[in-house]
This record gives C-alpha cells, structure tokens and sequence, in this order.
C-alpha cells in the first residue's frame, strides 16, 4: 500500500479545511496516510496516523506539502535529505513551487498511480569557514543572503570563484541563488530569470553603489566564496532560504557551490516552467 505523508502548515488561512478534503481523497484512493504526532488534536477522528515527523517522512514514498511557497520548500529540502519526492499543493498566494491548487484534488490519483514526471531542481551547499575550518554547513533550494546586520549602511563584499577575484563591491549585500530562487528574492533585486533546467549559480548585488555591478551567472562546477569586509561594530548575516539566519564574524567567509543533494519536486500537469511563469507572475502583476 501507498503510504503518503502530509506536511501542513496551519498557520495558513484556510489549510485545516483544505487538509480534510486532501484526507479523503487519499482515503478513497486506498492510501495509508501519516501525518506529524503534533497535529493529532486538529485531525482528531480523520483516517490518518501520526508519528514523528522524521520517521513519516523516512517512511513515505512521497511527502505532500500544504500551504505557500516557504512551506513547498522548506518540506522540498527536509525531503531531499531522504531522496523523497513532494508535491506542493497551493494555499498561499503565489504557489510557484505548488504542483496543484486547491481546485485539483482530482489529479492525486495519478500521484498515488505513479503516472508523473519527476522535476529536479539543484540546491546549493554553503560553508561557513572560519580561521580556516568549516563551522557549519547549510543547504539552499533558492538562495544563501549575505546582507547587513543591524546598521542600515553598506558593506563592502568581495567575491572569488575557484579563488580568483570576481568582485569588490559596496551594497546592502548579495544574493546567491539557484535557478530556482532566481523568481525569489534575486529577481526582486533585478536579478535574470533563469529556467530550472538551465542548472547554475547566480550572484546578485543588493542595492549595489554602483552602475556597473550585475548579476553574473556562474557555472555549476564553479565555487564561490563571499566575504563582508565590515568593521567590526557592523555584524553581517547570511540568510539561508529565508528561513536560518547566522552571524558572520569579521573573520568569517562563506563558500557556496552546488550541492550533491537533489530535490524533487512532482509534475503532475503539462505546463512548463514558461508557462507557469506567466500564468503565476506576469499575469497577476499585469
């Protein structure tokens, strides 16, 4: 038996709702269904089982994901980690990485058949090195921001890839992302909008005080390494996936290159990523 294990972020309006409905289609498609253990009060008396949220997702051939973009990703990225595809159902407002909306609970039946495609994306690894030694290690699906801390003034950022000089700049900081993030934060700040199969690394000043800094698209092969050259009194921050957020010391740099983990997202409809671009941005915005 299909074992499918919901991840629901309930602080979004309306999921509680959308999750019932979720539950009895999957209920009627003969799916053993598992949900985390701290949700057993709102699902009390739904046909679904509870457990740890680690082992229902070691346990399930494919995860579900309920609500916006950040709730897609951040269960995209603990999913990768086990090699278990997610689909994204939407309930916020843009749903980029959604594979369906609330109106096409119907198409479960062919996640549970297995009659999808699979949509890598690539994620990024980023090291936070210090005197030499590696302190932390981070995965990104869209993007690792180095910016300023507290202080609302520039800070000076230098970047080498495979330890040659790239650039020295003056701004509010920089974005490295994936192609996925490229519709993320790094196109907000001007950055190119770069197709997921089209795998690479851009970089993209943020507020840069200059009119020749842009964003440069790197290779996947390539290596970064980013520096805040701040005074001491001015701590910057790197920003993973707009979810983990750690100082950086003065003497602290920050390497990024691709990572060898893969998310995998589920397909179910035809559209490609240009038409789900205008169907979810340029269309709402016009």
């Amino acid at each position: 038996m299909i074992i499918v294990s919901v991840f629901p972020n309930l602080l979004n309006i309306g999921v509680e709702e959308l999750c019932h409905s979720v539950f009895n289609v999957l209920s009627e498609l003969n799916v053993n269904i598992y949900v985390s253990g701290k949700y057993s009060k709102n699902f009390k008396g739904c046909n679904v089982l509870f457990d740890d949220e680690e082992k229902i997702m070691r346990l399930c051939d494919f995860a579900i994901a309920i609500g916006g973009d950040g709730t897609t990703l951040n269960v995209a990225k603990r999913a990768a980690k086990y090699d278990k595809p997610v689909l994204g159902i939407n309930a916020g407002r843009l749903g980029f990485m959604s594979g369906l909306e609330q109106d096409e609970l119907e198409l479960l039946k062919n996640a549970v058949s297995g009659d999808y495609e699979i949509d890598k994306r690539m994620m990024l690894e980023a090291d936070i090195i210090k005197n030499g030694e590696i302190i932390s290690v981070h995965q990104c699906l869209n993007d690792a921001v180095i910016s300023r801390g507290d202080f609302a003034r520039l800070i000076d950022i230098s970047v080498t890839c495979n330890n040659r000089n790239v650039s020295h700049m003056r701004a509010d900081g920089i974005i490295i992302s994936t192609p996925t993030g490229s519709t993320a934060y790094s196109m907000a700040a001007g950055g190119p909008v770069v197709s997921p199969e089209a795998e690479c690394i851009l970089a993209t000043p943020i507020c840069p005080h200059s009119l020749m800094d842009r964003s440069i698209i790197f290779s996947p092969d390539r290596e970064l390494v980013v520096k805040a050259h701040n005074d001491k009194m001015d701590i910057p921050v790197l920003t993973v996936d707009g979810q983990e957020l750690i100082d950086l010391d003065y003497d602290t740099e920050v390497r990024i290159r691709a990572s060898k983990t893969v998310t995998r997202l589920i397909k179910l409809k035809p559209e490609n990523f240009y038409e789900i671009l205008n169907k979810k941005i340029i269309e709402r915005r016009a």
